[in-house]
């Protein structure tokens, strides 16, 4: 099949959820013998480089993109607040240079599936029925006002938690604007399914988590007995890994020290502004790494990882990651979302400060647990997130559609 991906950032380096899901799908379809174009933004906080390009991938797809500027301007902001309905987050991505070029691709090619990556390409679906007779696929890496809406209920400031409800609901508005236009959507998770349904969602649709090549992880040993240092890695220029990590390192960090004074946490994640790493850097046993390398070695250098999440939607691919490579993790409620976990078997859930607080001390305690629930953590990967069984899950629903 001749396919079209369309997505707001060149998804390589593969750093953050969104991108390893754009990659990892490309890649399966690639090795499925696909035939790929991808045409993606570049933007002032994912620039593109042709070099971040994968050389396996160089000469088997066609990869172009097209800047849009999306930094966000104080007078931009209030007009759209006072005078506008659509949200200024999505307004961001409009873009006349972009919507020229995609013109200028669909008319001098046909393609079979033409793919969203994202929520804030469904203003592009008018356009492409205007030029293509392909299907169009909309592909939900979350439910974007639910993320919002999770991060009003926690908010203290009754400013930030007017705006961040306003925010919401103009992208539930949003969304439901752009429901049933696409041929087919890709659900990231069940929970994120059904609320799909919920909204009105009518069209063909398949559960498509994070595909993982299971080869790339599995080869990760995870023989460490003692636990001397916990890991955290994830975006720090994303409210709900800010708001997870902050409630940590204040609420449960004190607490676990009190019992094992000499634990490291060492904490890695791109874009983080100086106030918050100023934060970080005033506690104890503290190691920041900032943006790394390789998640991967970062992963392999720790036994267990912490995610604390009480907002945000969608799947937590650094889960899926770390649960790969057969570490131990502990999060929460919201962060297990759309991962079969089973408590305390293929992770541990704990939603406030003491369950936290307890979950290291029992891992400490109890190495055999940490190595059992790894191993569990892997199994349940191999079943669910082989990106060989997920690629052809999609193939089967686009010959469908």
């Amino acid at each position: 099949m001749r396919i079209l991906i369309i997505a707001n950032k060149f998804p390589y380096p593969s750093h953050d959820g969104g991108a390893l899901a754009t990659a990892s799908m490309i890649e399966g379809l690639v090795k499925a013998q696909q035939d790929i174009y991808l045409f993606t933004m570049t933007t002032p906080k994912h620039p593109f480089d042709e070099n971040n390009l994968p050389d396996y991938l160089k000469n088997k797809i066609v990869a172009e993109t097209s800047f849009v500027d999306t930094d966000i301007r104080t007078q931009d902001v209030l007009i759209n607040f006072f005078f506008k309905n659509t949200p200024y987050i999505a307004e961001r991505f409009y873009s006349n240079t972009f919507n020229e070029r995609l013109v200028e691709i669909l008319k001098s090619n046909e393609f079979d599936i033409i793919q969203l990556e994202g929520l804030y390409l469904l203003h592009l679906i008018p356009l492409i029925r205007q030029y293509s007779s392909a299907k169009v696929v909309y592909r939900a890496h979350n439910i974007e006002h639910y993320i919002w809406k999770r991060k009003a209920k926690n908010e203290i400031n009754p400013i930030k938690k007017f705006y961040f409800l306003n925010l919401a609901n103009r992208l539930q508005r949003y969304l439901k604007k752009y429901l049933n236009t696409y041929d087919g959507l890709l659900s990231i998770s069940e929970p994120d399914a059904r609320i799909h349904k919920w909204l009105g969602q009518q069209k063909p649709e398949i559960i498509l988590p994070v595909g993982l090549d299971l080869s790339d992880y599995f080869t990760f040993s995870n023989d460490s007995d003692a636990i001397d240092k916990l890991a955290f890695i994830g975006g720090l220029d994303w409210l709900p890994n800010q708001e997870g990590l902050e409630w940590f390192l204040s609420k449960v960090w004190p607490k676990v020290l009190n019992n094992h004074p000499n634990l490291e946490l060492h904490i890695a994640g791109r874009n983080c502004d100086n106030t918050l790493k100023s934060k970080i850097l005033t506690f104890k046993n503290v190691i920041f790494y900032g943006e790394v390398p390789s998640s991967k070695d970062f992963l392999a250098a720790h036994s267990v990882l912490i995610v604390p999440l009480f907002s945000g939607s969608g799947i937590r691919v650094k889960i899926i990651e770390g649960m790969a490579m057969g570490k131990a993790i502990i999060t929460t409620s919201i962060g297990a979302e759309g991962i079969p976990i089973e408590n305390n078997k293929h992770a541990i859930i704990a939603d406030t400060t003491n369950e936290f607080a307890e979950a290291i001390n029992f891992l400490i305690n109890n190495p055999d647990m940490m190595h059992q629930i790894g191993n569990n953590a892997r199994e349940l990967v191999k079943e669910h997130f082989s990106l060989q069984k997920l690629t052809d899950d999609l193939l089967n629903f686009y010959k469908m559609l």
